[in-house]
């Protein structure tokens, strides 16, 4: 673990992802880096739930699960503060307005693009 990475110890990562294979990669990559990993939740309904049991530091939240769309999340997460980022298959155009300001990510995802994010949110924060 380099000394950027010093941002994520110990902090409180939600992951919201329905795609096991790369839950478990940004799961893995998170907790490598000293993060303190919240999830992964595969529904809005699970992630919902997680955030009814503690405030996360910042979370990651993949726009499509199941057929649903996060944003019910993203919706609760502004409530709380709690920044966070989209990954996402879609374009950037059927993101509604109100959600454009969060940074996105095109799948497939780069883990070190997401981690470098998660560090400058939190540290903006």
């Amino acid at each position: 673990m380099n000394t950027a990475a010093n941002v994520l110890n110990g902090r409180k990562v939600l992951v919201v992802e329905d795609q096991y294979a790369v839950a478990l990669d940004l799961c893995e990559g998170l907790d490598r880096e000293g993060a303190s990993v919240v999830g992964p939740a595969s529904s809005v309904e699970d992630a919902l739930a997680m955030l009814e049991s503690g405030r996360p530091d910042v979370a990651v939240l993949d726009i499509q699960l199941h057929g649903g769309l996060v944003y019910p999340v993203a919706d609760r997460l502004q409530e709380l503060g709690v920044p966070y980022l989209f990954t996402s298959a879609c374009e950037p155009d059927e993101i509604p307005e109100q959600y454009r300001f969060a940074p996105r990510f095109d799948k497939p995802i780069r883990l070190s693009s997401i981690i470098a994010a998660i560090r400058a949110q939190i540290s903006a924060g």
